[in-house]
């Protein structure tokens, strides 16, 4: 029978793809296949895969939402239950926009909420704290001698941020760009000179700058870059 797994998440620095104010869009991993997590789970490929692409058109809708911690037990069966296959939207702080798989690494293209638990996940993301992400889901289970196999079809409810970690998988550091006003980088092509300068005082060469952009390790934004 269909078990509730709350998954332990994985613990990671996030790769800040775009940050305005309020928001952050952000890359990172959101589960592993084909190993045994700590908590003695395998999930294998084309599982996580069917379940993933389950969830796609929920992504393409962006209502494919996840909440700030896993909803907490309240002792009581009957609403535990249905809790968690719901996610509130009072509680939700990030939408997953998009996924790929990089080896045996999920992927996923992820975006605060404009949501008081969303500014929060932005503010944590701003301070450089690790991330964890857990997932929701529900799926049968296959008893192994060493761990629980999970089996298809696998219902993925959601990825939810959370803190403590329970496995890790491999740590994609912050990357160290700052995000500045297009008006500032515009007014300093005015001017005529060959770098372009940031009011916190990095300075690039202009071929080298437009080559950033080029390779999206900085993306201009309509507002930010």
């Amino acid at each position: 029978m269909p078990h509730f797994i709350n998954e332990g998440c994985i613990f990671q620095e996030a790769e800040v793809v775009k940050m305005d104010p309020q928001k952050a869009r952000f890359r990172m991993i959101m589960q592993t296949a084909d190993e045994v997590n700590q908590n003695r789970r395998m999930y294998p490929k084309n599982v996580l895969d069917e379940g993933i692409k389950g969830c796609k058109e929920r992504m393409t809708r962006r209502a494919f939402l996840g909440e700030l911690d896993h909803p907490a037990p309240t002792g009581q069966d009957t609403f535990d239950e249905i809790r968690q296959t719901t996610v509130m939207l009072k509680d939700v702080s990030h939408m997953i926009t998009d996924y790929q798989w990089e080896g045996n690494n999920l992927m996923g293209e992820l975006e605060t909420t404009s949501t008081h638990n969303g500014k929060i996940f932005a503010g944590l993301l701003r301070d450089k704290s690790g991330i964890g992400l857990s997932m929701r889901g529900m799926a049968s289970l296959k008893r192994e001698q060493k761990y629980n196999l999970v089996e298809g079809p696998l219902t993925i409810i959601t990825f939810d941020s959370v803190s403590l970690p329970s496995h890790k998988a491999a740590v994609v550091d912050f990357n160290e760009m700052k995000f500045e006003s297009r008006k500032f980088l515009a007014e300093s092509i005015r001017e005529g000179k060959n770098t372009t300068c940031t009011p916190d005082g990095k300075c690039y060469l202009a071929g080298y700058f437009d080559k950033l952009v080029e390779t999206k390790v900085i993306e201009i934004l309509n507002t930010w870059v």
